[in-house]
């Protein structure tokens, strides 16, 4: 599992998958609730035409498949996203008065 964010949205991720028509599923591990789970049925961020976040059918999918991994450090995170492990870390040491030439102003 490796968590993806963009803004305030995180997401975990579990599993990616490219379809034949470039499409990529990111297969998401916090599932809504339902009565009845079927492992058939995943919950992704889908980007393709339109991205969107919902169920998908692992079986409707299947024979467009291209690639799936779930090695998620050897891919990139959705356009838009960041892996949070690969952000920069917040310090809360501000550079006021710094202007990066290596002097302050």
């Amino acid at each position: 599992m490796r968590k993806m964010v963009k803004g305030n949205l995180k997401l975990k991720v579990v599993e990616h998958i490219i379809l034949r028509n470039m499409w990529e599923y990111y297969v998401l591990a916090d599932e809504p609730d339902t009565h009845a789970p079927d492992p058939d049925i995943v919950y992704a961020l889908v980007m393709g035409d339109h991205d969107e976040i919902g169920t998908v059918s692992l079986s409707e999918i299947g024979p467009h498949i291209l690639t799936r991994t779930t090695e998620l450090n050897t891919i990139f995170p959705a356009a838009g996203y960041s892996w949070a492990d690969e952000l920069p870390a917040v310090t809360g040491v501000g550079l006021h008065g710094f202007t990066g030439q290596g002097c302050p102003d």
